[in-house]
């Protein structure tokens, strides 16, 4: 059943941990950042699998209770970067290192048949402002969340709307996770709720300047008719 509320226009994801691990960076952020009072405007959808078949799917099979979606943010964990990393490019290439958590591991492959070789974010990252807590990033990898992101932009692209990826550093939190090096850079949680709390403020502003412009023709249209008599 869709589900009607209006205001419901952004789909924030997170994936499951993997390799191992007990804890995956963008699945604590998520949960942190699901508590907070967005009026409505946000929703949110996690754990994803890590896996290069079942992502996908899932993900859309959720977006198809918003009637309204207008955008769809995915987080995933980048191991080694210091801070939040705002991708722009995504390409159309699985070349995994390590297999997924179904045991698959593409190498050399494409992510669509046919298409791009690469494809751009279709968040305005350039009119976000410079922060010390994020970077805007160029390399999203060849793991699934590359997959993900480039299968996201595809959708995007086709229906007129937006989509991302941002890579969460390790956090504070997961200290207790051995499966990580200790000397690993880990994000404070907090300093990463503030800053993807902005990143997202940012994303429904681009939201409502985009619905704004698609309305703009419609509204000149009217404004340009003779007055009835």
């Amino acid at each position: 059943m869709l589900k009607d509320d209006k205001n419901a226009v952004l789909l924030i994801t997170a994936f499951e941990p993997f390799d191992g691990a007990a804890t995956n960076a963008s699945l604590i952020l998520l949960e942190k950042l699901k508590v907070k009072d967005w009026q409505g405007r946000v929703v949110f959808f996690g754990p994803v699998p890590v896996s290069f078949d079942e992502a996908w799917p899932l993900i859309q099979k959720e977006m198809a209770n918003y009637s309204n979606l207008e955008g769809v943010l995915a987080l995933g964990q980048a191991e080694g970067r210091k801070n939040l990393s705002l991708e722009r490019v995504a390409l159309n290439w699985k070349n995994a290192s390590i297999p997924d958590n179904t045991g698959a591991q593409p190498r050399n492959a494409r992510v669509i048949a046919g298409a791009p070789d690469a494809l751009s974010t279709t968040f305005p990252w350039q009119k976000l402002g410079d922060s010390p807590d994020w970077q805007k990033s160029y390399s999203a990898g060849t793991y699934v969340c590359n997959t993900l992101m480039y299968q996201l932009l595809d959708w995007s692209q086709r229906h007129d709307k937006i989509a991302g990826f941002v890579h969460v550093p390790l956090l504070a939190s997961q200290s207790r996770d051995n499966h990580f090096d200790a000397e690993t850079p880990r994000m404070d949680d907090t300093l990463a709720v503030a800053a993807m709390t902005r990143v997202i403020d940012f994303s429904l502003e681009t939201i409502d300047a985009r619905l704004s412009f698609k309305s703009a023709p419609a509204l000149r249209k009217g404004l340009d008719r003779p007055p009835a008599v």
